[in-house]
């Protein structure tokens, strides 16, 4: 492995990161199959071997089996409610 320096790393960051999301930030994951879901980015790992930026989440529906690691590039920034019915939304 080569060594990179913390601004190759942000490069890399912001090229396999086109909907800019960051830790914290509530997201859509859109997947094939008309698979949707939201969820919430708690890390993001650069995978250089790949050439991928992975997204962990943490599912606002504890009971669904979705996966809780995806692309990067599968996430976009949710502006919705959390849950319904919260802030009077629902």
């Amino acid at each position: 492995m080569t060594d990179m320096s913390n601004r190759d790393i942000e490069r890399l960051y912001r090229q396999f990161n086109p909907n800019d999301i960051k830790t914290g930030d509530r997201v859509l994951v859109s997947l094939g199959n008309n698979l949707s879901y939201t969820a919430r980015i708690v890390g993001l790992d650069l995978d250089l071997k790949n050439k991928k930026l992975f997204a962990n989440l943490k599912l606002l529906d504890s009971g669904s089996r979705n996966p809780i690691r995806v692309d990067a590039a599968d996430c976009i920034t949710s502006t919705g409610a959390i849950y319904p019915g919260h802030h009077n939304n629902g």
